[in-house]
């Protein structure tokens, strides 16, 4: 049977969630046990777009497809399997939807008395807000109409006459009382006294609109609320259901915002916020000072008026592309309202707000800015179009920078060389020495020195180093280093050096001659008299032979003398000479084997004449003497034996080639080549080898005067003459006699020499720097690209890497460590159709009796010309 109390009960639940659920602000409804919607607030029905019939007894599945049957369950699972702890504390869950509806979930079970169902609390919230929800642990109360309004997330009061009837502990516990205290007690002692009278109004004339007000905590404090008030009749009289909120966040936020809106207006960069037509919805302050309009004339405006490079379509794609990546940086132009146009940067964000689209974008005026980097562009432009190297340095030894020439010189790339350090080009600088060579440039300020630099393909070249220390932004220290190629300069000065030494050397030659020959002249007149009383004498003393025989001997020392003299003439070209038209190869024939008998058994002498040979005109008696003397010559320097080999062959000289050779003169030749296998010389003791008296014999084993004499020999002819050689390698003299025709005219150079020229690439191995060039310079001249290097570790490195191919190959065939057959077999087995020419100052016969080359090889003789080069190359490529 029932009593007052339990119809009581019953008749405030049928009216009470209701007006719970009316006077709250968030969308908010009652589930039962299996989730259906019992109950709907407006704001719930509203949130799903739907009216109370279409929402109430509905599961939520049924409302949005972002919720399936099962995970609604398994969501709720834990509300629905346990019951109420201590102090009626009751579950609780809360859980985020993500999709075209995005939201907060919280929910709540409430216990009814006895063995009545239970509900469910739940409660929706925008994730964007943090998704603020309450939960109120329901600590008493037995009723159901109790424990659903102290399940409500705000403050619930029941008021009539302005005095509270009843109240949920939330509230109680914002208000910082009992609810034993306040029921009965005027709902105007917890109003504040300023808003108090304003409030008690809206109390008398019944008031249903949503209001704020400051609310009286019984501490004294205050704190705003927002008040939200609905009329209904529980038992029979007018009850007012009264959801307060606590606002003080709100609040809080709201003068945040103030704020930042103060701040965004007078913000030192323009920001708007545009409509997805273009149009504005907010400018600041700024922006209009900017663009010289005023706050109202632009937001009668659209970008495009502002910005001459948009149209409708721009702004479509630009729009499309904010939508994808939320936010974009770029610059355009904006155009003031008097016409002029300036630079911007523009950053846009998409933002969602109040369900419309906007794009918030941030505007900087880059005037400024474009003009530095004008000015910049300009110095980075000059600076790496500069035609010297330009390296920073960083504390490290590192390249901070280098500009174009820097690369080009060194042959990397600007990432590659950014990556190395000072000791990477430097061969001869350690890296240990790095930390002295700072602290000393952070005193001396700048330096100016020389020194070497290794490009990639690991050839030196010279550079001439200024070096500055500086600070930059008053505390970063830096070395600039502006370095200058020299290679020209320092080719100029060897060439200087050279011509300076061969001039030298000729003016030495010339009055060494000079001097020779007259000293000889003089004393041959006297050795004629002694010869002549010698003779005298010797007839006188036919009958007194002891005295005959010591007349005999003054005879004997002078014809020997004479001889002296006779070599001596030759060498100061005073020699009466008989020139006649003669062809080399006839004149060796005739005298081999006078030649062999000289040199001896062990010496195995080898003739090689040329073909075709041109005809010279000299006498033949000084052949002899050149001939004789080389031989003699070379057996010294082969007292255990070897081989001794004289070779004739054609050669032109071209003009290029006397430019590397002082003295020498254009034209065609006749060469004579004599080469021994034997002890070879030091550059020191080749650059005497001519002069007069010069000997390294032993004392009484020679006067030095056989290569002198085959010096002025072949000056006189007309002729010149080269000697290579190099320890332990043996010795060659090279003699070029003018060609002459067989009817006694002289050959005149050809004014145009064909060469055949090129386009491929040569790989250069060269040892000696002077010839290195020459041999690019005349290379690069006929046409071919010429990487070159100086030893055949490099050549190596540069086949082994990944870097330019070469189609040729030419090596120098006597180099340190590495001959270059050796250079080649390693090279062929990388690249096994690699073509190579060798070259030596050695003849090719000598470099195959050494056992160096094999015979047929393709082989040119130091010193070369340019066409000669031309068409040995050419030969080798095809």
């Amino acid at each position: 049977m029932s009593t007052p109390g339990s119809k009581r009960n019953a008749e405030r639940l049928r009216v009470l969630p209701a007006g719970i659920l009316d006077a709250m602000r968030e969308p908010a409804a009652v589930l039962d046990t299996s989730l259906r919607i019992l109950n709907a607030g407006p704001a719930f029905c509203r949130f799903w777009g739907r009216s109370p019939d279409q929402t109430e007894g509905r599961r939520l599945d049924e409302l949005t497809e972002q919720l399936s049957a099962p995970t609604l369950n398994e969501i709720f699972a834990p509300l629905l399997g346990s019951s109420a702890g201590p102090d009626h504390e009751t579950p609780e869950v809360a859980f985020d939807l993500s999709g075209s509806l995005p939201m907060r979930m919280s929910a709540r079970r409430i216990d009814a008395e006895g063995n009545a169902p239970g509900f469910i609390l739940l409660t929706l919230a925008d994730p964007a807000d943090g998704g603020r929800t309450a939960t109120v642990p329901g600590n008493e109360d037995e009723r159901r109409f109790r424990i659903l309004a102290d399940a409500a997330f705000e403050g619930i009061a029941f008021t009539r006459k302005g005095t509270f009837v009843d109240l949920n502990d939330r509230l109680a516990r914002m208000l910082g009382y009992r609810r034993d205290e306040l029921i009965g007690s005027p709902v105007a002692d917890c109003v504040a006294l300023e808003d108090r009278s304003r409030v008690t109004a809206f109390m008398a004339e019944g008031r249903l609109e949503p209001y704020e007000h400051l609310a009286l905590r019984k501490d004294g404090t205050t704190f705003p609320v927002q008040i939200r008030v609905r009329a209904s009749i529980i038992d029979g009289r007018e009850t007012r259901i009264t959801a307060i909120r606590d606002i003080t966040e709100r609040k809080k936020a709201e003068e945040a915002l103030a704020l930042t809106q103060f701040t965004i207006d007078r913000a030192s960069l323009g920001c708007s916020w545009i409509r997805r037509d273009g149009r504005f919805f907010y400018v600041n302050d700024h922006i209009c000072r900017s663009l010289g309009y005023s706050r109202q004339e632009l937001l009668q405006m659209s970008v495009m008026d502002i910005d001459p490079g948009f149209d409708m379509q721009i702004w479509d794609d630009y729009w499309t592309l904010l939508l994808r990546d939320n936010v974009r940086t770029f610059e355009t132009n904006h155009q003031r309202k008097d016409g002029t146009i300036f630079p911007v940067e523009i950053t846009a964000n998409y933002v969602a707000f109040g369900g419309m689209d906007y794009s918030c974008a941030f505007s900087t005026d880059i005037s400024e800015r474009k003009r530095v980097q004008e000015t910049l562009l300009r110095s980075q432009f000059s600076i790496d179009r500069a035609s010297e190297a330009i390296f920073w340095m960083g504390r490290e030894g590192d390249f901070l920078y280098v500009n174009d020439q820097a690369c080009r010189s060194l042959g990397y790339t600007r990432e590659e060389l950014m990556g190395l350090h000072l000791w990477d080009i430097d061969p001869h600088f350690p890296k240990e020495r790095w930390q002295i060579q700072w602290q000393e440039m952070m005193v001396a300020g700048n330096r100016i020195f020389e020194t070497i630099h290794r490009r990639k393909d690991g050839t030196d070249f010279p550079v001439e180093i200024s070096s500055n220390h500086i600070m930059y932004n008053q505390t970063e220290h830096h070395h600039v280093a502006f370095v200058r190629d020299i290679s020209y300069r320092k080719r100029a000065e060897a060439e200087q050096s050279k011509l300076e030494a061969q001039l030298h050397q000729a003016q030495k030659m010339e009055s060494i001659g000079r001097l020779a020959g007259g000293v000889a002249h003089d004393f041959n007149n006297m050795l004629g008299v002694i010869l002549g009383y010698a003779d005298l004498i010797k007839a006188d003393l036919a009958t007194d032979p002891p005295l005959l025989k010591k007349v005999l001997e003054i005879e004997k020392a002078a014809k020997h003398s004479r001889d002296i003299t006779t070599q001596l003439l030759a060498f100061s070209r005073k020699q009466v000479v008989s020139p006649q038209v003669l062809n080399l190869n006839a004149r060796i024939r005739d005298l081999q084997k006078t030649l062999a008998r000289l040199i001896g058994e062990d010496i195995d002498l080898q003739v090689f004449a040329g073909d075709g040979l041109w005809t010279v005109r000299f006498d033949p008696i000084q052949i002899e003497q050149i001939l004789i003397n080389l031989a003699v010559n070379a057996r010294d320097a082969m007292p255990g034996g070897g081989k001794l080999t004289i070779e004739t062959v054609n050669n032109r000289i071209d003009e290029a080639y006397c430019q590397e050779h002082a003295g020498f003169i254009p034209g065609d030749f006749v060469r004579l080549s004599m080469s021994d296998n034997g002890s070879g010389m030091e550059p020191e003791t080749l650059a005497h080898v001519f002069e007069p008296f010069f000997t390294t014999k032993e004392v009484g084993k020679g006067t030095g005067l056989g290569l002198a004499t085959v010096y002025g020999i072949v000056k006189q002819g007309g002729g010149f003459i080269n000697a290579y050689s190099e320890p332990g390698q043996g010795t060659t003299f090279t003699i070029y006699l003018p060609r002459e025709d067989e009817d006694g005219t002289l050959v005149a150079p050809s004014d145009e020499v064909s060469m055949a020229a090129g386009k491929e690439t040569v790989l250069l191995v060269e040892d000696d720097e002077m010839v290195r060039v020459m041999t690019r310079t005349m290379l690069e001249r006929i046409g071919y690209t010429v990487l070159a290097v100086s030893t055949p570790e490099a050549a190596l490195a540069f086949f082994e890497g990944d870097g330019p191919t070469a189609d040729l190959l030419m090596t120098d065939v006597v180099m340190p460590v590495m001959n270059g057959k050796e250079l080649h077999d390693r090279i062929a087995a990388i690249r096994p159709d690699i073509k190579t020419l060798f070259m030596s100052g050695y003849t090719a016969n000598v470099i195959v009796q050494h056992g160096v080359l094999d015979e047929g090889v393709n082989f040119i003789q130091k010193p070369f010309s340019m066409d000669h080069l031309a068409r040995m190359v050419r030969k080798a490529l095809t």
